[in-house]
């Protein structure tokens, strides 16, 4: 059966690359005795992929990995989840029986580092899969004390999203462009709770911006943007960033997709 897992990524394990983290995210699968499901073929491996892999720096409180596990599906299974099995040479009805989901959250947990805890996980379907039906993420963007401590940020935001376009300029190994991120941008403001804002960190900034392949905004450049929108200097050090959540077509939370077990 395929589950999806909500996960934690916070504290010092925000500089491990995406690489090194899956790496070790297969390990602790291993560690803790769930039972994963395999590839065939000459190189088996762990059928594990993350929705939006997070850059180096950033936080994260709701990150989304869809993994296969080697347990009996209590759902009703369609023709591609039962060819999916087929695939890996399983069959539904010989498999054990799947543990409820918070038993194995807690297996999982005990083999993880500070910082990175698994808070639920769902059932979903084998064509349900979470890369591509990444279409929105929110964030908190805390801002280091002196960075913009003398700018209203409400004024300044308002200011910024009566822009009818915003243009930045980008640049990829094969072209650079300009590109109008106005339309990227769902929502902008000033946050109002800092409570737990780190330390050094006394203003912070709300973005719900798009996501995905399609279309991919980062709140870095939505920042810096800002900036030079009102004429101040940007310093990429001075942001702590946070993703809070990630979400499907319609605004759908990624937490509401799938079904408890």
């Amino acid at each position: 059966m395929k589950v999806r897992m909500k996960m934690t990524k916070t504290g010092p394990i925000r500089y491990v690359g995406h690489l090194d983290f899956m790496r070790f995210f297969q390990k602790a699968l291993r560690r803790s005795g769930i039972l994963t499901a395999f590839s065939r073929g000459y190189s088996p491996h762990m059928i594990i992929s993350f929705a939006s892999p997070l850059g180096v720096g950033l936080e994260s409180v709701a990150d989304y990995v869809d993994v296969d596990l080697a347990y009996r599906d209590p759902f009703t299974l369609s023709e591609s989840d039962i060819q999916h099995l087929k695939n890996m040479g399983l069959e539904n009805e010989e498999l054990p029986e799947v543990p409820a989901s918070t038993v194995l959250a807690e297996m999982v947990n005990r083999e993880m580092p500070e910082g990175v805890r698994v808070l639920m996980m769902n059932r979903v379907g084998v064509t349900d899969k979470a890369m591509a039906l990444v279409r929105g993420a929110d964030y908190l963007v805390y801002l280091e004390n002196g960075f913009l401590s003398d700018t209203d940020l409400a004024a300044a935001i308002e200011s910024f999203l009566r822009e009818e376009s915003i243009l930045i300029h980008k640049v990829t190994p094969k072209s650079e462009s300009d590109v109008d991120i106005r339309p990227l941008i769902y929502e902008l403001r000033e946050a109002e709770d800092t409570s737990f804002a780190p330390e050094g960190y006394g203003q912070a900034l709300f973005m719900s911006l798009s996501a995905g392949s399609a279309a991919n905004l980062k709140p870095e450049t939505v920042t810096e943007a800002l900036c030079r929108h009102i004429n101040k200097e940007f310093d990429p050090f001075a942001l702590r960033i946070v993703r809070t959540e990630m979400y499907a077509d319609e605004k759908k939370p990624f937490s509401e997709i799938g079904d408890r077990f």
